[in-house]
């Protein structure tokens, strides 16, 4: 596959920590679909981290700081009967501000906080686990 046919894409494990001192993760679910991670594709001439703060802004109303790449996944999409690469990259995203709201163009229906392992229990695709169970283990480090 050349690379004008990859699709570069950012996404985010959104969290806070909670009243009790606990970690919350934010969660999403779009119209059809299954629980998910925000993200969002890069506009050509935006950084990754301009498209972060844009994509968490535009799906949930929430802002945040944004922490340490989790890592990257590749897999393939068809669309419109040609298959493309799909690049993501997942950053830790600490919520600063904000109110949440949900994104009628983005046919986001619902979105809640849950611990890590109800989190976990969540998402569906296997990737999406992985990159749960990454940032978690980044979470742990750095509030230890």
């Amino acid at each position: 596959m050349d690379k004008a046919a990859a699709i570069f894409a950012v996404g985010g494990v959104m969290y806070r920590i909670n009243e009790r001192g606990q970690i919350t993760i934010l969660l999403i679910k779009k119209l059809g679909g299954y629980w998910t991670l925000p993200k969002g594709k890069l506009i050509p001439g935006e950084s990754e981290s301009e498209a972060l703060a844009r994509e968490i802004s535009e799906e949930t109303g929430l802002t945040g700081e944004i922490g340490p790449s989790i890592c990257s996944v590749n897999y393939k999409i068809v669309k419109k009967g040609q298959t493309l690469r799909k690049q993501v990259t997942y950053y830790l995203i600490r919520i600063t501000g904000g109110e949440l709201q949900l994104s009628k163009d983005e046919q986001i229906i619902k979105a809640s906080w849950f611990n890590p392992q109800a989190a976990q229990r969540r998402l569906r695709r296997g990737r999406l686990r992985v990159i749960l169970r990454h940032a978690c283990t980044l979470l742990s480090s750095s509030i230890a």
